[in-house]
């Protein structure tokens, strides 16, 4: 009996680890140039993406964040999952599996996600552009409170872009906001053969509403945190003048 109820648990803890964990086969890993202009009163602060992804998957995040992410690899299966440790200036990955995106964030070494399904309705036009060497066709989308500009590869029928952006039929090779906030251009692409896997596991799961109200929270303001009126006064100074270096985010209508 309790040899059977052992084999119980043991599959309950094999089955629970196994849900928790995204994997995929990318196809291609293509490195992005970015210019990000998180506030409309500071310098605009350029940062490298790598995507890697096939034809339905892809896993977005900031140059040093995806070699973290890689160095631990092994500690992902064992359950520590993706570390979000310092780096980028633009923190968060995107993983989407199964039509599913998921976005993830660490704020104040609390690990936070939330899942979306994303649509957007792209329309296309007759304009090219060679980019990288690559002749790409030029669409447009309204999302998230920008009006975007991508341009895409027909010969590179990998329907995945930067950040949340999917669905056209090529990889996008440039993609900007008509303000010109933030702008993404691809700079080198390359096969990828490598299998990838990644660990939800410590993650607390929010739905987008909760996980931005969190976030905010966490990233600037003390609630919660006990402190005199003279260091409050200090604390809120401080938050204040931080609020004010990213007051401009990618999503301004985060459920546009």
């Amino acid at each position: 009996m309790k040899k059977h109820l052992v084999c119980i648990v043991l599959f309950w803890i094999c089955t629970f680890v196994k849900s928790q964990k995204v994997e995929f086969n990318p196809l291609v890993k293509a490195t992005y140039q970015s210019f990000l202009k998180f506030s409309n009163n500071y310098p605009v602060k350029p940062q490298t993406f790598i995507l890697i992804g096939n034809t339905k998957d892809y896993y977005f995040a900031g140059y040093k964040n995806y070699h973290k992410d890689l160095d631990l690899e092994e500690a992902s299966k064992k359950g520590n999952g993706i570390s979000l440790t310092a780096g980028d200036y633009f923190q968060e990955r995107i993983i989407k599996k199964n039509g599913i995106t998921n976005l993830f964030g660490m704020f104040r070494d609390e690990r936070l996600r939330y899942e979306e399904n994303v649509t957007l309705k792209w329309v296309l036009y007759s304009d090219t552009k060679i980019i990288n060497g690559v002749k790409c066709q030029m669409a447009a989308t309204n999302k998230y409170g920008r009006r975007w500009i991508a341009y895409f590869s027909t010969g590179h029928a990998i329907p995945i872009g930067p950040y949340k952006f999917t669905g056209l039929p090529g990889l996008i090779f440039e993609i900007y906001d008509t303000k010109n906030d933030y702008h993404f251009t691809l700079i080198k692409l390359e096969e990828y053969p490598n299998k990838f896997e990644f660990n939800l596991g410590g993650y607390k799961k929010f739905n987008k509403k909760d996980f931005l109200k969190a976030s905010y929270n966490l990233e600037f303001t003390y609630a919660g945190f006990p402190m005199d009126a003279d260091m409050r006064k200090e604390a809120e100074d401080i938050m204040t003048a931080k609020r004010k270096r990213y007051n401009n985010p990618l999503e301004l209508k985060p459920f546009e």
